[in-house]
């Protein structure tokens, strides 16, 4: 059997206090958009589903917890799942973004859990593409923060 670590853990520090962190990057559709995907069709609702969209990737997400300045979560499919009924509802990850106050600002953490509990036959790919793709992304949002 394939060991493929649960989650893939990412932080980031940004010279902001948590309420302007939640209001400027997270508390909205258009807020996350502004840093992560090119932008987001629906509406921030819990149990509702909304499309995160790079390009022409279009990628299904159901909100699971909205906590205003302190936590957003969802559930997807990793990697080249686009939408939430491809693969088995057992197999979504859940990605986690916490906002915590730290040294006069913000310490940001994504954690994406879930991993192990897919398919033995994309769990590895899964895991490198989106291990690859929070390296790629939560850079994003603090460089949104430079002066």
């Amino acid at each position: 059997m394939l060991h493929i670590a649960d989650s893939i853990t990412r932080s980031v520090f940004v010279n902001a206090a948590p309420v302007v962190v939640w209001e400027r990057s997270f508390a909205t559709p258009a807020a996350l958009a502004s840093w992560f995907p090119d932008r987001i069709e629906g509406e921030f609702v819990l149990g509702q589903t909304f499309a995160l969209i790079w390009g022409e990737h279009r990628c299904e997400a159901r909100l699971v917890e909205i906590v205003p300045c302190q936590s957003l979560a969802y559930q997807w499919h990793p990697a080249d799942t686009f939408t939430l009924d491809a693969l088995p509802e057992s197999e979504l990850t859940t990605v986690r973004f916490t906002l915590a106050e730290s040294s006069g600002g913000t310490t940001i953490t994504v954690v994406e859990t879930g991993f192990s509990k897919i398919a033995e036959s994309r769990a590895a790919f899964a895991f490198e593409q989106n291990n690859a793709g929070w390296d790629e992304e939560l850079p994003k949002l603090s460089r949104s923060y430079e002066v």
